[in-house]
């Protein structure tokens, strides 16, 4: 923790050491402001995001260490789900040139289905009573599905105030904020064979794993399956410390690189679960 305090501290040194040239007026050769002013309203979103899937398309390791080949020239996945909000836009409203108030909004959702093909119990049992060999030997092949479908999502808004110093289209940054954050997530599951008191079903118990379980009505001991997951909301607040540089490659229109320290408490009161015996 001392490095990054250190690291800090440093980076905040060098943007406060930046050379002012006064109130100068910084233009480019058609005449227009470079830099902004009172009034002037930015926008501007995290690349993160779209560099790993430009990279990624281009079947390359991602420069930010996000994603990589899981054989030899093919990409890793372009865009994963964070729970730091990494997909997200911000906004600065500019009291003065050195002055803004600055908001940013995250939102990061993630759905999909997970499929698992499993022994077609009903149809086992059936060439089992009284069926020839080749006609085991056909149901031993046939499958049904178990599907879980998933959701989740993780949002936030943060209110910051940042003060700027620079030279000319060099321009560093530092500030506070402080963020307001909410995450849910839900899981259903279906399987392709119900439960029976007559003979052997298998269904999938861990969809993390994708272990088969197999339910015996003839066991002692009681089998239960997972039909629903629904997680109450989760909350958390936090403080934000951030320090960054910015350069003005046309009039008004910046790149940039920032850097940011902060401490977020959270709370989340369970989920509720549905199961099947």
């Amino acid at each position: 923790m001392k490095k990054k305090v250190l690291l800090v501290t440093a980076l905040l040194a060098s943007v406060l050491t930046y050379a002012q040239e006064g109130d100068e007026v910084v233009k480019n050769k058609k005449g227009y402001e470079v830099l902004p002013k009172a009034g002037d309203i930015g926008l501007g979103f995290n690349a993160v995001p779209a560099f790993d899937l430009m990279l990624n398309t281009l079947r390359y390791v991602s420069i930010m260490g996000n994603s990589a080949p899981v054989a030899n020239g093919v990409a890793g996945s372009s865009v994963n789900y964070t729970s730091n909000q990494n997909n997200q836009i911000y906004g600065k409203y500019f009291l003065d040139a050195k002055t803004a108030i600055r908001v940013r909004i995250g939102l990061n959702t993630l759905t999909g289905t997970i499929i698992n093909p499993v022994q077609d119990a009903l149809a086992m049992d059936a060439a089992t009573k009284g069926g020839s060999p080749d006609d085991i030997r056909a149901a031993a092949l046939m499958k049904v599905d178990d599907k879980l479908k998933f959701r989740k999502a993780n949002s936030a808004i943060t209110v910051g105030y940042e003060k700027r110093r620079g030279y000319r289209r060099l321009q560093g940054f530092f500030g506070g904020e402080l963020g307001l954050g909410r995450t849910n997530s839900w899981e259903q599951v279906t399987y392709g064979n119900a439960f029976s008191d007559t003979y052997k079903s298998d269904f999938t118990s861990n969809f993390n794993t994708l272990a088969v379980t197999t339910n015996d009505p003839l066991t002692s001991l009681p089998v239960s399956r997972s039909l629903s997951k629904d997680y109450n909301p989760g909350w958390r607040f936090g403080l934000r410390g951030f320090v960054g540089i910015e350069y003005f490659v046309f009039a008004k229109i910046s790149i940039g690189a920032e850097f940011g320290w902060g401490y977020s408490f959270s709370k989340q009161n369970g989920r509720k679960d549905e199961n099947e015996v």
